[in-house]
């Protein structure tokens, strides 16, 4: 499953009412719910695999598999970044959560995710920070076993513009560049959309961004 296809199946989860977008919308800007939420949403994302078609599981924490049989975990380290293999479950790199079809056709994708912070003193530029982290680890752990789907989201809030993405992180371009492919859920107008395409300015709302490497 890439980014696109999974936007797609939350954006239906969210019109059935299986995934509550609209809690998601209140929790992204309450700076009196501190320590995040991404659990939380996590969740709710699984719940709404959960009630379609296709037999989904979810696994929270779950380690990136190597194509390694003697050492058959991913290992991440953020400086360098870099990746290697271990037999150490404790040791391996993990991923947010893990979403597969147990029965009939294979699907899967593992999947990072980061929520915005409202507490935080710069909300958009840490949560595009951490976002960035995530798309760097997946792209560096597709080195070390290129036949798995990999998925970061950000869940964020506020009018849509590329100023948004400012700081230490690199501009708008460089998600869908280098192999990324990125697309943007707009939950409030209902609209998936590219990222380079994604509906700019009016009213502050909450975006989920994918990105795939």
């Amino acid at each position: 499953m890439r980014c696109q296809q999974l936007l797609t199946t939350i954006q239906g989860c969210i019109a059935n009412g299986t995934t509550n977008g609209a809690r998601a919308a209140v929790f992204a800007q309450n700076v009196n719910i501190r320590g995040g939420w991404e659990v939380w949403l996590q969740l709710e994302i699984a719940h709404g695999f959960l009630n379609i078609a296709g037999n989904w599981t979810c696994d929270r924490e779950w380690p990136y598999p190597s194509t390694n049989a003697a050492a058959p975990f991913l290992t991440y380290t953020a400086a360098g970044p870099a990746w290697g293999t271990t037999a150490n479950p404790v040791a391996a790199a993990r991923a947010d959560f893990y979403l597969r079809r147990t029965v009939g056709m294979a699907d899967d994708v593992y999947i990072e995710l980061k929520c915005i912070n409202p507490t935080h003193a710069t909300p958009l530029q840490d949560a595009w920070n951490r976002f960035h982290g995530d798309v760097v680890k997946q792209q560096t752990l597709r080195g070390g076993n290129a036949g798995l789907n990999y998925v970061s989201i950000l869940a964020t809030f506020g009018a849509f513009q590329a100023a948004d993405v400012a700081g230490p992180n690199p501009n708008l371009g460089w998600y869908w560049a280098g192999g990324r492919t990125a697309y943007a859920y707009d939950v409030a107008n209902n609209q998936i959309t590219t990222l380079a395409n994604v509906a700019q300015g009016g009213a502050p709302r909450l975006f989920l961004v994918a990105v795939s490497v």
